[in-house]
């Protein structure tokens, strides 16, 4: 195993000269034989369960890669290393995704979203940068904890007699662009300081009015492209690294196996037994998170 990360070090080290001259973050590359303790086993196991878990999650069950996926990896990395690389992950788990469903996505919405994300993009970047530590594993935590209510919430809704949310899509055009502007902000803004944007974007689209393919495949088609964007500042930043670039790419095989057989159990086992086990995990990650961050604080 060392001498397979040697060897990829190796590599990564010969792509220095041209990368940090574009972006600043890279200019760690070419330290990185000594691998700053990549060949921990602990280390190069819990990113490739977390990698795992993220994409056997997102095959299944179509939500919730990286909110089953940063907890571990902050508990093992720590925030400035786990969340650029949770991105990564999840940057890739999209682009596999969305290259089935791009016939029903709804451009022109997706549009708004995307170009009212970028300020909100630059905010998180710097405040991943300058933050303290604890302040962000408690918004990580608090971000893992809403995502569980929000997909409690909705989860009983939709066992309930053909209950559902209020449609944004009925009410008058300017309300409908106001809160696309703030979802795109605020989710922006999460994505790139925490690693975590879902929330609010699963908010608005399951108000839209959309059906189930659509609202799907226009997620999928704002998670890739918000993802680029958050990669981007998070790299102008100095955050996406080297070392979490060896990391990203010693977990794909763990992420591309578990996209696999998420796909295959997909319609197999129990989905409502299998997402309230996720909502469970979800819980205790949260308030794991949040707990941490007290005792750094």
């Amino acid at each position: 195993m060392t001498d397979v990360l040697a060897q990829a070090a190796s590599l990564v080290g010969d792509l220095a000269a041209t990368l940090h001259a574009a972006i600043p973050a890279f200019a760690d590359l070419p330290d990185l034989p000594g691998l700053h303790g990549l060949s921990d086993m602990r280390t190069l196991g819990a990113v490739s369960a977390a990698a795992l878990a993220a994409g056997f999650t997102q095959g299944f069950a179509g939500f919730g890669s990286t909110v089953i996926a940063l907890p571990l990896l902050v508990a093992v990395l720590g925030m400035r290393v786990a969340v650029p690389l949770g991105c990564l992950m999840a940057l890739a788990i999209n682009v596999v995704l969305v290259g089935r469903m791009f016939g029903h996505v709804r451009r022109g919405p997706l549009t708004v979203l995307l170009l009212t994300s970028l300020p909100g993009m630059v905010v998180g970047g710097r405040l991943l940068s300058v933050a303290p530590e604890a302040w962000l594993e408690g918004l990580l935590g608090a971000m893992v904890l809403a995502f569980t209510v929000f997909a409690a919430r909705t989860a009983s809704a939709a066992d309930a007699d053909g209950a559902t949310a209020p449609a944004l899509h009925v009410a008058g055009a300017p309300l409908r662009h106001v809160v696309t502007v703030a979802v795109g902000l605020v989710s922006g803004a999460l994505g790139t300081a925490v690693g975590i944007n879902g929330p609010p974007v699963v908010a608005w689209a399951m108000r839209q009015g959309w059906g189930r393919h659509a609202m799907k495949a226009t997620l999928a088609g704002y998670f890739l492209l918000a993802g680029v964007g958050i990669v981007g500042a998070q790299g102008l930043h100095g955050e996406l690294t080297g070392r979490v670039l060896l990391l990203f790419c010693a977990g794909l095989p763990a992420l591309a196996a578990g996209l696999y057989g998420g796909h295959l159990c997909f319609g197999r086992l129990d989905e409502a037994a299998f997402r309230k086990v996720l909502l469970g995990l979800f819980a205790v990650s949260g308030a794991g998170l949040l707990w941490r961050a007290v005792g750094l604080g």
